[in-house]
């Protein structure tokens, strides 16, 4: 099954065209050292990393998640999609974006 559930922060305002909205979605995981958690000096919290996800979201869902500014907490549900494509010099590239079924907002 190609199943993907998210709960970030929106990293920046949703970009639309054509009906399509783009979110990008950060989420936190904690960093590893010796394969346990550790404190980071800077902070005094458990070290995270964050990732990016490029979330696309189409028509009613689309329209509700493009009033949603940077900040705003989301959980996603939907599928994971990858794409290959040729730019304009004629190299291959790929992408992958999170397609969503489902947004709540919090």
């Amino acid at each position: 099954m190609n199943v993907v559930n998210l709960t970030g922060r929106v990293a920046k305002d949703p970009e639309i065209r054509n009906n399509v909205t783009t979110l990008i979605v950060a989420t936190d995981r904690v960093k590893l050292k010796d394969g346990k958690t550790y404190v980071d000096e800077t902070t005094g919290y458990t070290a995270k990393t964050t990732e990016f996800h490029k979330v696309t979201c189409f028509n009613g869902i689309g329209r509700a998640a493009a009033t949603r500014a940077k900040g705003a907490v989301v959980a996603i549900t939907g599928s994971i999609h990858y794409s290959i494509w040729e730019d304009r010099d004629g190299k291959t590239r790929y992408g992958c974006e999170i397609i969503a079924d489902k947004i709540d907002f919090f």
